[in-house]
């Protein structure tokens, strides 16, 4: 799963990275295209203030389970609905299972869930409480690390691809300009999700005015391994799909997609279907879960 998650975050990336203007864009003869330097100056802009816009508002997730052990059950399994609640630590993030292949959650499930987070909520602010100034640098630091680790993940984009801008068009009746990505020959990404990333090309429709990315999909033009193609390996021709709608005038991602086939230790056929849906954004502080969850009742 957190592959997958790389991967989406990777892929959207790309929609912001700098680009060599195609020479023979469709449109181009009606109108020029938007200043370069600008437009892409805006669209960062916007993408790096995504998380921050997101992590306030709690969301509904259907999601598609997705096992990638090669030793056990490979591929995709039963679909989940989950209520997420961001927290600005992502181990306090809190991600309820309500419904499991159609099947809502009994009331004693989900408050066992709940009880079971409230502890793990209570812990962690005894401890923080305790924590001399060291402890709380050190706890800083770490995520200051984490989201080093992820704004590294989207730098090694710009070094994994080549991009041009094709032209204009639509997108759901929105403005879009379209870029395309692909892989850059002779690079050599550090990351696992740069080096999954690296086997996919593909469009992203970027909003003209808005600057917003609304949709990405590529196709993997070479086979993805895992484990050196031992453990794993997805075939060249599985795809990926990333949308993004406006909600309550913010831009918030709706859609991802997986699709493709491969194999596990170098026979077991694999097939993936993993989708993932997001719904139901409500504005929210992390302060008000403990009531939202019954605590103190």
């Amino acid at each position: 799963m957190a592959r997958m998650r790389g991967l989406a975050a990777t892929l959207l990336a790309l929609a912001v990275a700098p680009f060599v203007p195609s020479p023979n864009a469709p449109g181009a003869q009606s109108r020029p295209l938007p200043d370069r330097d600008a437009f892409f100056a805006e669209v960062q802009k916007r993408l790096a203030s995504n998380d921050i816009i997101q992590s306030r508002y709690s969301y509904r997730q259907t999601s598609t389970e997705l096992k990638l052990n090669p030793f056990g059950r490979m591929g995709t399994g039963p679909v989940l609905v989950h209520e997420v609640y961001p927290h600005p630590d992502e181990e306090l993030t809190y991600r309820r299972l309500i419904e499991r292949e159609s099947r809502p959650l009994s009331a004693t499930e989900i408050a066992e869930q709940d009880r079971e987070y409230l502890r793990k909520l209570e812990a962690w602010n005894r401890r923080t409480a305790r924590e001399g100034e060291s402890a709380r640098r050190l706890r800083l630091q770490r995520a200051q690390e984490g989201r080093e680790r992820d704004e590294a993940r989207a730098r090694e984009a710009l070094e994994v691809f080549d991009f041009a801008m094709i032209g204009r068009d639509t997108w759901e009746g929105e403005p879009a300009i379209i870029l395309s990505f692909t892989p850059r020959p002779g690079a050599r990404p550090r990351t696992r999700e740069g080096r999954i990333a690296r086997a996919f090309a593909g469009r992203a429709w970027v909003h003209e005015h808005e600057y917003e990315v609304m949709n990405v999909e590529a196709t993997a033009v070479d086979d993805v391994s895992f484990g050196f193609g031992i453990i794993a390996k997805l075939h060249a021709g599985s795809t990926a799909k990333f949308v993004r709608r406006r909600i309550d005038g913010r831009w918030m991602p709706v859609e991802s997609r997986f699709d493709g086939t491969g194999r596990a230790l170098l026979v077991r056929r694999v097939v993936i279907n993993f989708r993932r849906e997001y719904s139901d954004y409500r504005p929210f502080e992390p302060d008000e879960l403990p009531a939202r969850l019954g605590a103190g009742r």
